[in-house]
């Protein structure tokens, strides 16, 4: 019997390396975890900031172009020099086009395809569209800049004293507009 509680005792119990150690593999594993997290987290980050940037660079451009588009409308209804016109909304359209958002693009190509026709061979009723989509262009922007629908009306009620005349082919050109470009519903009257 003492053979046998030699032979016991003389085992010894090794344990595994991993066992051992495994507060360092757990350290280890922990500060790997870590690394890999911050970095993700820093390339999101980083992607944010330069998106954020982006936007702000084209806010910057295009927040006056509201303000533009009305200084352009009253210059035309004025008869104003039209060199000068086409020198503005040419500009206009080149900021809309780098800057705007595809709304406000959709909205721009839609009024170059309609000043192409003739201004001498169109009649006052078939210009009501190509005013529509200035007012629906402001309209956009503004949307775009502060997030805030603004009625496009608001510059004929503003600027013509016989508005209630031509109001209700008016509202047939905007609605029409906003459903054929994909506008956003709030924009119709």
């Amino acid at each position: 019997m003492e053979e046998t509680v030699q032979a016991v005792s003389g085992i010894t119990t090794q344990t595994p390396f991993y066992i051992e150690h495994l507060d360092a593999i757990v350290t280890m594993l922990v500060t790997i975890i870590g690394f890999v997290v911050t970095y993700l987290m820093t390339k999101r980050n980083f992607k944010d900031e330069v998106k954020k940037n982006k936007i702000a660079l084209a806010s910057d451009q295009i927040q006056t172009l509201p303000y533009d588009i009305c200084q352009l409308m009253d210059a035309m209804i004025k008869g104003k020099n039209q060199e000068s016109l086409l020198h503005q909304y040419g500009s206009i359209l080149s900021k809309v086009l780098a800057y705007g958002s595809s709304h406000a693009i959709r909205i721009a190509i839609k009024m170059q395809q309609m000043s192409y026709k003739s201004a001498s061979t169109i009649s006052f009723d078939e210009r009501l569209p190509m005013l529509a989509l200035y007012s629906l262009l402001i309209t956009q922007l503004k949307c775009d800049l502060t997030s805030e629908i603004i009625s496009p009306e608001s510059w004929f009620q503003l600027r013509m004293n016989d508005y209630e005349t031509i109001q209700p082919k008016m509202k047939e050109a905007i609605n029409g507009l906003v459903k054929e470009l994909d506008l956003n519903d709030t924009f119709k009257v």
